[in-house]
């Protein structure tokens, strides 16, 4: 029910560290340069349990970032995503990061820049949108309004298509041959 929301408060009580915590949870996106700068000092690993509602559903994602082991490594990040349920959590998460990724993207409908862009406004980056060039406006745009649905649509009217097409394309050879085997009707 809630329409719009501002977070607010004194410098340093830790409004964009809430917002940093649910982005990254959502996207893997936050104001820091690096997953483990979201590392507090001292600590091996940073966790963020995030449950929301979409539609009607609700979900949870957990996403955990450790430290590289040495300096050569990276560090490792495991995301989950899944959908609570009143028996407990089913588990929604893809074979690797990547897809686990493709479907909270797919679920929210919203990738981290169109969110960005549209539904919030980061501190110092409110005119995100209008530093982008055309075609990338065209793209969070599009993105905003679900103009992909059009997209997919369209893909299914030209498989349609394409099989009435081979359909008719029987047909007519079904009948030219009917055709031919009837001019042959005398000589029968």
């Amino acid at each position: 029910s809630i329409h719009t929301a501002c977070i607010s408060g004194n410098n340093g009580h830790g409004k964009s560290a809430l917002i940093d915590a649910i982005t990254w949870a959502l996207w893997g996106q936050s104001r820091a340069s690096s997953d483990d700068d979201l590392i507090h000092a001292g600590q091996s690993e940073v966790e963020v349990d995030f449950e929301f509602v979409a539609g009607e559903q609700r979900y949870r994602i957990i996403r955990k970032h450790s430290r590289p082991r040495t300096a050569k490594s990276s560090g490792q990040t495991l995301l989950e995503f899944q959908l609570v349920t009143p028996e407990g959590y089913k588990v929604l998460s893809g074979e690797t990061t990547t897809q686990t990724q493709q479907k909270i993207i797919r679920t929210l409908h919203m990738d981290y820049e169109t969110f960005i862009n549209s539904a919030f406004l980061r501190q110092g980056h409110a005119d995100e949108f209008t530093r982008k060039r055309p075609g990338e406006r065209k793209q969070v745009l599009g993105n905003i309004l679900q103009l992909s649905v059009y997209d997919e649509l369209e893909e299914q009217a030209k498989e349609a298509a394409k099989q009435r097409e081979n359909t008719i394309h029987q047909l007519e050879t079904v009948l030219n041959s009917i055709q031919e085997e009837l001019s042959h009707r005398q000589a029968y």
